[in-house]
């Protein structure tokens, strides 16, 4: 059977390239496994700075010192009836209850068997949720203000609980350190003394009549519960210490 010429399509060559095609899917964008995501982990070394500014005799707010834009509000209460002596909200809504509260020992020096104070950085008006003791503590190897704090040690998976120890001696600049070996280092290479500045994971210090600013330096990774509870440890220790946050 015979065609006619004019019924014929268009010739036309074909390319390699318009035959096989690369999917963009295993196209290499990066020379990382993890591509584009970034993460952060606490080994980095990585810091924020926040300070503590003070808006009335009970109430403050912090901010990063890069943006004075209020983060968080934190209050001092006297109420008998209230949730914590210090309680710390979202600055940007009055509405909202305390994500985060400390309650004060009445007598933190002379008891040897009551926290100086309990701290609470996850639904404090839950009945049922957990209050982190903060106490003195003068053994060989745990010196200074220790409490058990949560913290993400790997970048995506829940935190763990980990014993920290505040060093109060050079007040007005406390420094928080971890306690024990590291994660991810093998016994064999750990010291406790001394300490390099990987163990120290915060550090604060705070306005004098002279001047400055609160500060506190805070280690990026170990997630919010960390840093909450390092800014409710802060008034804590202030409060030790019979001060007052200027």
């Amino acid at each position: 059977m015979s065609h006619n010429p004019s019924e014929l399509p268009p010739y036309s060559e074909k390319h390699d390239s318009e035959e096989k095609s690369t999917p963009t899917s295993i196209q290499t964008t990066t020379n990382r496994i993890a591509g584009t995501i970034n993460t952060c982990s606490v080994k980095d070394g990585q810091v924020d700075y926040f300070t503590v500014v003070r808006d009335s005799p009970t109430s403050y707010h912090v901010s990063l010192t890069i943006d004075p834009t209020p983060i968080y509000r934190i209050e001092l209460v006297s109420d008998s009836t209230k949730l914590g002596d210090i309680q710390v909200f979202p600055a940007n809504d009055p509405n909202l209850p305390a994500i985060a509260a400390a309650r004060l020992s009445t007598n933190p020096k002379k008891s040897k068997t009551e926290p100086a104070a309990t701290t609470c950085v996850s639904s404090p008006h839950d009945p049922n949720s957990t209050w982190w003791p903060l106490t003195r503590s003068s053994t060989v190897l745990l010196t200074g203000i220790v409490s058990p704090i949560p913290i993400i040690t790997v970048p995506g998976r829940a935190a763990i609980t980990h014993n920290f120890s505040w060093e109060i001696s050079s007040e007005p600049i406390y420094r928080l350190w971890w306690c024990g070996q590291l994660p991810f280092v093998p016994k064999s290479g750990f010291v406790h003394v001394p300490r390099g500045p990987e163990y120290q994971f915060a550090a604060m210090t705070r306005k004098s009549a002279a001047g400055g600013e609160n500060i506190l330096e805070i280690r990026r990774g170990g997630g919010l519960d960390f840093e909450l509870t390092v800014l409710l440890h802060f008034f804590v220790l202030v409060h030790m210490e019979k001060g007052q946050l200027l």
